[in-house]
């Protein structure tokens, strides 16, 4: 401390700063030895990146900007190297832009670090860093590789960006204020056992049950659920409602009560559901959830840190480490690369044609209808091999199509609207237990379109059932919820419920 109790200077810690000051120093010192160029002045100008960030924001802002710089630079380093060897046949392909063009595209990815949350103190933060990392990161980068020249991605780049900077402003806004009565500890573990229980009746009845598919072969298990799903009871709503929110919560209270069961059942569902579906975020989600769940636990104040480093281990892990197999580069390839590539073919090709005005959704009744297709089966077709599987896209090429770039702003804004509904939901709830669902929501934004995410893939169920969480506020206000603060080891209020509902 210095004199008078006044913070010493950069935050009150030594260490962040000593790395941002070396950082930028080493690469200044290699300069000399390497060819003065357009590369060489780029990795400088990155390099004093998070030195700015410390001087201008604070050392949390400046980790969460370097974090995020690592992971931009383990996905340039990776897609080249990794992915496009393998994949190149499903039109992932390196057309060797210039280092001046990834310098471009590489600032357009970095730049909402500047301003998304860096504490998870709303579920809104949670859901935004997964859209970031996952979504909106590779969206930017992988085009540019694809095409070879940044102009010719740059008027998409700057609506992506700019609708990341909407949702920034959006959700700095206090939360909607909605409110549904909470439930007890207990009835809300029961409700969720229940529904688990019978979505596990349904699906084996409805669907049957089957091995667990690789992930080489999801696609046509993803065609046999598709043709099923039409005969079947609501399926198309169920099977997703469970799998994005509901198993999520279960395994999450399970974990966080210490119940054996709850985790078991949890997993069993998701299990379940994959072999039926082939839907690679439903066999992830048993690991995203866990990890969700120990960020928060841990690292709540710095949630946004802690999410930018898992990712770039994570990626690293999945493409370049000893255990690294076709399986875990198929799953990082197609939860990255490939939705990022078929947001840049509905870019491309609704720039040019006419767009769908939502004809095929909402506005069906005032709209005609330019395609006998979908979006999905109209593009699938036309960029990859004509039995391929439908192309979907994420919540900005899905708005692009139906609107072109104005679609863009306006989803946006319809996205910001509905994260300040969730935040009102999810006010004083436990987002540890939240947390997986809210991941697997943003996971669903960045393979699909906003409306589907929410009516179809879980969004306003899993509100809903967030806001029935018993609620887990801080008598003081303002302050992490007791039982986030006190860690796994529940000595928080989630604990006491869980001893009075013995």
């Amino acid at each position: 401390m210095t004199q008078g109790g006044a913070a010493p200077p950069w935050g009150g810690r030594s260490l962040v700063p000593s790395i941002a000051l070396a950082s930028a120093a080493a690469v200044g010192a290699a300069l000399p030895v390497a060819r003065l160029g357009p590369g060489s002045l780029a990795v400088a100008a990155f390099a004093v990146v998070p030195l700015g960030a410390l001087v201008l924001f604070g050392t949390k802002r400046a980790v969460v900007t370097l974090g995020a710089l690592v992971y931009i630079g383990v996905l340039v380093w990776a897609y080249p190297r990794k992915i496009v060897p393998v994949y190149a046949y499903q039109g992932l392909v390196d057309a060797s832009p210039a280092v001046s063009a990834l310098a471009i595209a590489g600032v357009l990815a970095l730049a909402p670090a500047a301003w998304l949350p860096v504490a998870a103190r709303r579920p809104s933060t949670l859901l935004l860093w997964i859209v970031y990392l996952v979504g909106y990161v590779p969206a930017i980068v992988v085009p540019v590789f694809m095409v070879g020249r940044i102009e010719a991605v740059l008027p998409f780049d700057v609506a992506l960006l700019a609708s990341m900077a909407i949702v920034g402003a959006l959700v700095r806004l206090p939360p909607a204020p909605v409110t549904i009565a909470p439930l007890s500890l207990s009835t809300f573990t029961r409700v969720l056992v229940g529904l688990a229980v019978l979505c596990l009746i349904y699906v084996a009845a409805t669907f049957g049950i089957h091995a667990p598919p690789s992930l080489a072969d999801i696609y046509s298990t993803r065609a046999q659920f598709s043709a099923e799903v039409p005969a079947s009871l609501a399926g198309g709503y169920i099977v997703p409602w469970a799998s994005n929110a509901l198993h999520p919560m279960l395994l999450a209270l399970g974990i966080a009560r210490r119940r054996l069961p709850l985790v078991l059942l949890a997993l069993a569902g998701q299990g379940l559901i994959y072999s039926v579906t082939g839907y690679r975020t439903t066999l992830f989600s048993v690991l995203l959830t866990p990890l969700i769940y120990l960020g928060v636990t841990r690292a709540r104040a710095s949630f946004g840190v802690v999410a930018t480093a898992a990712a770039s281990a994570i990626l690293l892990f999945a493409v370049a480490s000893p255990l690294t197999s076709l399986e875990t580069r198929a799953l990082a390839t197609r939860t990255l690369a490939t939705p990022a590539e078929i947001g840049w073919f509905y870019y491309d090709y609704f720039s040019v044609h006419q767009p769908y005005r939502l004809s095929h959704s909402f506005l069906r009744s005032f709209e005609a209808h330019p395609y006998i297709e979908e979006p999905a089966d109209l593009i699938g077709p036309l960029y990859f091999a004509p039995d391929k599987p439908s192309a979907n896209a994420n919540l900005w090429a899905d708005a692009f199509a139906n609107f072109r770039v104005w679609g863009v702003i306006l989803f946006t804004f319809a996205f910001g609207l509905a994260l300040l509904v969730v935040d009102g939901l999810g006010r004083d709830r436990d987002l540890r237990v939240a947390g997986g669902m809210l991941a697997m929501v943003g996971l669903s934004l960045t393979n699909s379109g906003f409306f589907t995410v929410v009516l179809t893939l879980g969004l306003a169920f899993g509100s809903v059932l967030m806001a029935l969480m018993p609620a887990m506020s801080d008598a003081r206000g303002g302050a992490a919820p007791a039982a986030v603060r006190d860690g796994a080891g529940g000595r928080g209020r989630l604990a006491a419920a869980r001893t009075a509902d013995r």
